[in-house]
């Protein structure tokens, strides 16, 4: 029986890979993190400094003096905890081809290595972009292009600290908000997606092309996410082919990636990309539009080394996050009132009314509604 030491998990996570006969142990920060309910699905908890992997060795270990490569596994779904999975399971002496790699790992969170990639490999998909130091230096790489800036971190998600500059004012407007070194790009217009992919041996099984919809202050920030794409199928063969064309080019040879591309001009664009699925309940959405989540598929794919059929269980799902300052009413009626649509699959608050404000970056959102369109969801 393969052990599952899963970072920082969902409960969904650990129903996957319980399911299919994992012992799992949730790896946590601190106890208070943990729920109930949770304590009765797993087969132990280890508390371990989830950002350092030889900690987490030490304290696997200690809990488990036999753990090996050969019965077990970690498992990390977020950048950072990705990052530190594939430490341990290098220091553990894991099959090298079930888990992503550091490097290939490292190169997609550092976002100007990312870009330095594409512009050597795989220029059709890249554009301007240079790393920016000051306001002089983001004043001149906005000369240099045509239809404006993104200014982000080298290594951010979420959103956090991402500014779209169409002019000097824009710059002014937010100079006390940008952080140095940052990486400048060239501002592509055209609608927005992603491509999730299941990759086992280097064999890609592309496994949802999901559409974005941008808004809050800096118009940057995800509030919505519609799969599948509302696309004709040249439009969704050409944006798997630059998603799978760069994780050739990176040697992504397994695990769950997720790639952000702008269709600019009829040419697709590479934004960013990932090695774990996409946020915002895009794993939930695949459920209905795949017919399992992306969890269930990572699990199975370990264990099996096989892909798991893509076999749709609704035409579509959505979620979209909705700014609640100008609702009256109190959190539970709001819910209600969603969850008597016969569409609304599930309905929550993120934050509660006294600490909401303006959004900034995805941590900033309110609550959100996940549909779901073509099945009977009651």
């Amino acid at each position: 029986m393969l052990h599952a030491y899963i970072i920082q998990p969902r409960k969904e996570v650990i129903s996957a890979f319980m399911e299919l006969g994992y012992r799992v142990t949730q790896i946590l920060e601190s106890p208070r993190f943990t729920q109930e309910a949770f304590h009765e699905k797993c087969d132990s908890i280890v508390v371990s400094n989830i950002g350092n992997p030889f900690e987490l060795v030490d304290a696997i270990c200690h809990r488990d003096p036999n753990v090996n490569g050969t019965n077990s596994i970690c498992i990390g779904l977020g950048d950072l905890s990705s990052l530190v999975a594939s430490v341990v399971n290098e220091l553990l002496g894991v099959d090298k081809t079930t888990f992503t790699s550091l490097s290939t790992l490292f190169v997609l969170k550092n976002k100007p290595l990312l870009r330095s990639l594409l512009s050597s490999s795989l220029p059709q998909y890249s554009g301007y972009f240079r790393v920016v130091y000051s306001i002089d230096e983001i004043k001149d790489a906005l000369r240099k292009v045509r239809g404006g800036l993104v200014v982000k971190p080298f290594d951010g998600s979420g959103s956090l600290g991402v500014f779209r500059l169409l002019s000097e004012d824009d710059i002014m407007k937010n100079l006390a908000r940008f952080s140095f070194p940052a990486l400048a790009e060239e501002l592509f217009s055209g609608s927005e997606f992603s491509v999730e992919v299941m990759t086992i041996d280097g064999q890609h099984q592309p496994l949802a092309v999901t559409q974005k919809v941008l808004g809050g202050e800096s118009e940057v920030v995800e509030v919505g996410q519609i799969q599948p794409a509302n696309i004709d199928e040249a439009t969704r063969i050409r944006l798997i082919e630059a998603t799978t064309s760069l994780l050739d080019a990176i040697h992504f040879h397994f695990g769950l990636s997720h790639t952000e591309i702008i269709f600019d001009v009829d040419t697709p664009k590479i934004v960013e990309s990932h090695g774990r699925v996409g946020g915002d309940r895009i794993a939930d959405l695949m459920r209905f539009t795949t017919g399992h989540d992306a969890f269930e598929r990572l699990a199975f794919a370990i264990l099996k080394r096989q892909f798991l059929p893509i076999e749709p269980i609704a035409s579509s799902s959505r979620i979209d996050f909705v700014n609640l300052m100008d609702y009256r009413g109190s959190d539970q009626e709001w819910k209600e009132e969603l969850l008597s649509h016969p569409n609304v699959y599930s309905a929550e608050v993120i934050k509660p009314a006294g600490d909401r404000g303006p959004i900034w970056c995805s941590a900033d959102r309110h609550a959100f509604v996940l549909s779901v369109f073509g099945r009977d969801v009651t």
